[in-house]
């Protein structure tokens, strides 16, 4: 994963112990908005086509087509990651309450209440990513709300249609996160807490809310 310009600076971060109490990290990376749209790759049908077939995009060995969602299904997956959200905050050991919650989306009877696999702080922005016409690449919360995970600061890749590129911008500057288009011309949303992206998703819905209804038949 490629850091932001590789920009980073020094800041005081919250540490959780085990058996303790969820507390607010602050990930240590600068928050940039730098897109050249003529840098922005385009992913063809065929190689779309075979990334579904083999699981497999643009380094994601994961990946999950969720390209057509809809602005409804990003409202549905807001109020779900809320509420899990506000459940991992409140519980007493954040580490077993996120624990216990990863053991309940594999017996989970639809896909909605397991968030679509996606990690708890991106998922309602990963959906918002694709609702805007972009494809999800790969996205992680870097361990925000418990867990271990790979990344280092939370974010959602896609790629991203040009013509698109002013309005994921404009959302960018309005959530206050962090946007950029890296050497092999994947985009990228990030922030420095966990709730940035989060944050993100609801002010895409807001901004979108009047756009129609219609989601992904592969999430119903």
């Amino acid at each position: 994963m490629t850091a932001p310009a590789r920009a980073m600076f020094q800041r005081a971060s919250f540490v959780r112990s085990p058996h303790m109490h969820w507390a607010p990290r602050l990930f240590p990376v600068m928050i940039l908005r730098q897109l050249k749209v003529a840098d922005l790759a385009v992913v063809s049908p065929e190689e779309l086509e075979q990334a579904e077939e083999e699981g497999a995009l643009a380094g994601n060995r994961s990946y999950y087509d969720l390209r057509g969602c809809g602005w409804d299904l990003v409202r549905t997956t807001l109020d779900i990651e809320i509420k899990v959200i506000d459940r991992l905050k409140t519980a007493d050991d954040v580490e077993a309450e996120a624990s216990a919650f990863e053991e309940e989306r594999v017996t989970a009877f639809d896909d909605e209440p397991a968030l679509w696999g996606l990690d708890v702080g991106v998922a309602a922005a990963t959906i918002a990513i694709s609702a805007y016409g972009a494809t999800p690449v790969s996205s992680c919360n870097a361990g925000a709300f418990g867990g271990q995970h790979q990344a280092s600061y939370p974010y959602v890749a896609f790629f991203l249609p040009k013509d698109l590129a002013p309005e994921i911008m404009l959302c960018a500057v309005a959530a206050d996160v962090g946007l950029l288009c890296d050497e092999n011309g994947v985009g990228q949303i990030y922030g420095q807490g966990g709730m940035d992206l989060v944050h993100f998703a609801e002010t895409a819905w807001k901004r979108n809310s009047n756009c129609g209804t219609q989601s992904s038949s592969k999430l119903r």
